[in-house]
């Protein structure tokens, strides 16, 4: 009754434009958690029990038809087959993860996880247990709201083609920073200091409208630099697109001498079909994300943006994190995560 009534809630949402971003964000207070994240081994007894919450909790909810989705989203026009899609392919990776984490590979099937689940949580300390379940409760209406709207509004949640990246091909325990957005007057040196001091390399996609070589060149030294194209909005019109891409390389060009290539992000995530086939014959790669760290709301505080991060970290062990240099939080979370990646034997990925 009480997960019904929390759906109900969810449907009667009003006020938001279908592009924008839901009221609700997903957090926890990792501190629920009673074990330090100290080692390998305490990083995957943590993993494997974020993935058997977010296996609980995804069962409860019915996603079989438009209506379901439309219920649990407030999507009235809904993509079935991409929610469908969606949801096979995060079970997929929902056994891995757990199969990894668990040390168990006999667990092959969906609904073996989801026993597993029902199994054992109930032995877990209920504090985490009710904090978890209402993490994931709206982890899952933020994900499947997305692939409700995809790909009439795409976003990060599924691709166009096997060339777009989203560090789910990742090995096991490998993170990719990125940040969006930059250059900042001040906050974006600062951020490249701290990665450099801890010998972290990052992607920066750069709005090209911002960059001033002369001023930002040395700035990027030991990082990457990608594409978000030459102002931050949809490149969704194929020949606009084309026009805010080539700028913004060419702006790049006076930085030949970092490690770069053509890679572009779009803002929001949002293309089009004839975009991504076009970029995909030019050779340019599309770098979408699998953790959104939310480091842009206003709402949060950089204690819940790590606690997101963390915990997605633990739920998907893999991917491509996603920051914006312009923002305060993300350098004001770097310094947990890192202490957490090199404590649970976790990796950075490099960029180059």
């Amino acid at each position: 009754m009480k997960f019904t009534y929390f759906v109900l809630v969810l449907s009667l949402w009003s006020g938001w434009a279908q592009a924008a971003g839901p009221n609700k964000v997903a957090t926890t207070d990792r501190d629920l958690w009673p074990e330090a994240i100290h080692s390998q081994a305490a990083f995957d007894r943590a993993s494997a029990a974020e993935i058997l919450q977010f296996a609980h909790v995804m069962a409860k909810v019915p996603l079989a038809s438009a209506e379901d989705i439309s219920r649990f989203t407030g999507v009235k026009q809904v993509s079935v087959d991409s929610v469908v899609t969606w949801r096979s392919k995060t079970q997929q990776r929902m056994l891995e993860g757990y199969r990894f984490a668990s040390r168990n590979q006999s667990v092959k099937h969906w609904d073996d996880l989801v026993r597993i689940a029902r199994e054992r949580l109930p032995a877990f300390d209920s504090k985490w247990r009710d904090s978890s379940e209402q993490f994931y409760r709206y982890y899952l209406f933020e994900q499947v709201r997305l692939a409700a709207l995809f790909p009439r509004i795409s976003s990060e949640i599924l691709t166009f083609n096997d060339t777009e990246v989203t560090g789910e091909r990742f090995e096991d325990g490998e993170f990719l920073l990125t940040y969006d957005d930059g250059p900042h007057p001040t906050r974006t040196q600062t951020l490249i200091n701290q990665l450099n001091y801890r010998g972290i390399q990052a992607y920066f996609f750069v709005l090209g409208s911002k960059l001033v070589p002369a001023e930002h060149k040395h700035w990027y030294q030991s990082q990457c630099l990608g594409s978000h194209g030459w102002r931050h909005h949809a490149h969704k019109a194929l020949d606009k697109s084309k026009g805010s891409i080539t700028s913004t390389e060419q702006a790049m060009a006076q930085f030949s001498s970092l490690p770069s290539d053509t890679a572009f992000r779009p803002p929001y995530g949002m293309r089009s079909l004839a975009l991504s086939q076009w970029l995909q014959r030019q050779g340019k790669p599309v770098y979408l994300w699998t953790i959104d760290s939310q480091d842009w709301n206003a709402r949060l505080s950089s204690r819940q943006v790590a606690d997101r991060v963390m915990t997605l970290m633990l739920l998907w062990r893999k991917g491509i994190v996603l920051f914006h240099d312009i923002h305060p939080h993300a350098t004001v979370v770097l310094n947990d995560l890192d202490d957490m990646v090199h404590q649970a034997g976790l990796k950075w990925r490099s960029c180059s």
